[in-house]
């Protein structure tokens, strides 16, 4: 008989049924037993059969058994030329104007025509070119023509600056008949810093654009849906983020990017079944701006994830390092020692501190709807031996 992952204090078992409909917060200094009691729920998800996805930014969870591991820049990367307009600016740090952003969209559409439909090397070129024909290019663009040469991107952007003529010459029915030099030059700068932001280190090994031939990868958003259509048996995914730790400052936007690709999978194919995220230390990858929240992929799936049976469990080390907003998204907690009195009054809990303050390591006080109850965490059998 395996044993239940909690544990009452006077022994009798608590299952994690208590996660149903809800997120879990698990909250807790550095040695009280926040690691081992993820450890400890995913071990009981195993045995219990449910879904589970983990994203791994230590490679800490790879001694997890049974678990599908795929780590990026390894055995797994991401497909660059999935990136919409806003994504793109997002991973690479960059905000455009608003007329540049629209170019980038117009941009990123020819690249896939160019790519899929036309099938030749190089940038969609439009001078000249009849809008008719190209509209009609425009319409056969479909999910499975979604991927483009990234790479062409700033000097696609060239081409997205064409203009009819000045004069009587003006052949409206065109994309354009000349370049637009003035536009060219005010966004030369902008143009120059996406050419370089694409070839930096960090873009080229997450995003896996130099080749490396007789090395096998999958790509990572393919895994994810594929996890997410199908009930696992008795099986963890976890996704190695490791690599990130070479680029810290891009960190949060990567883990923001793969939760967006998670919530937006359940959204367009929705499935009959609960799927558990955990998210480890999250507050080292939340965006330091509070006014960008919204556009965050953890806040995103805390916010949406429940009605399409996604269900988050983050750690962190104190309460206080999430925002007010995210807290709020929490009516389930597992409260492990605690420093100050300041970090228990932001979670809708009434433990006494002194009792929190107190817990030995390995003990929490579960906190449901329906009251706090303090519970021992049961280290998987595994880990010990």
């Amino acid at each position: 008989m395996v044993a239940n992952a909690l544990n009452l204090v006077d022994g009798k078992q608590v299952a994690v049924d208590f996660l149903k409909a809800h997120h879990l917060l698990i909250v807790g200094q550095t040695g009280s037993g926040k690691t081992t009691t993820t450890l400890s729920l995913l071990d009981q998800f195993q045995h219990e059969n449910q879904t589970a996805i983990v994203l791994d930014p230590t490679g800490e969870y790879a001694q997890l058994p049974n678990a599908v591991t795929y780590t990026l820049g390894e055995n797994a990367y991401l497909e660059a030329g999935k990136l919409s307009a806003s994504e793109l600016q997002e991973v690479l740090g960059i905000q455009m104007s608003p007329l540049l952003t629209e170019k980038l969209v117009q941009a990123i559409d020819a690249l896939k025509v160019q790519h899929n439909l036309v099938q030749r090397p190089g940038c969609y070129q439009k001078l000249g070119r009849s809008i008719d024909q190209y509209s009609e290019l425009l319409n056969q663009l479909n999910t499975w023509t979604s991927e483009y040469q990234i790479a062409q991107l700033p000097d696609q952007l060239v081409e997205e600056m064409v203009v009819p003529f000045p004069d009587s010459r003006a052949d409206y029915h065109l994309l354009g008949q000349v370049y637009d030099h003035a536009t060219i030059s005010r966004a030369w700068t902008a143009m120059m810093n996406l050419r370089e932001r694409l070839s930096t280190p960090y873009f080229r090994q997450i995003f896996d654009m130099d080749p490396h031939p007789g090395r096998a990868k999958t790509e990572l958003s393919f895994v994810l849906k594929m996890f997410l259509a199908h009930r696992s048996s008795h099986r963890t995914l976890v996704i190695d983020l490791s690599l990130l730790k070479q680029f810290e400052s891009r960190q949060g936007v990567i883990i923001s990017y793969l939760l967006k690709i998670i919530l937006n999978s359940r959204l367009k194919k929705r499935a009959a079944f609960p799927v558990n995220i955990v998210l480890d230390e999250a507050h080292r990858y939340l965006p330091a701006n509070d006014g960008t929240l919204s556009h965050n992929g953890i806040f995103q799936v805390l916010r949406e994830g429940r009605k399409v049976q996604l269900r988050m469990i983050l750690t962190t080390q104190s309460p206080l390092d999430l925002p007010a907003k995210m807290r709020s998204q929490f009516n389930t907690v597992l409260i492990h020692r605690l420093l100050s009195v300041d970090e228990l009054i932001t979670l809708p809990t009434t433990v006494p501190f002194s009792t929190v303050a107190g817990l030995p390591t390995g003990q929490a006080f579960l906190q449901t709807p329906g009251g706090a109850q303090q519970v021992v965490v049961n280290t998987p059998e595994w880990w010990t031996n």
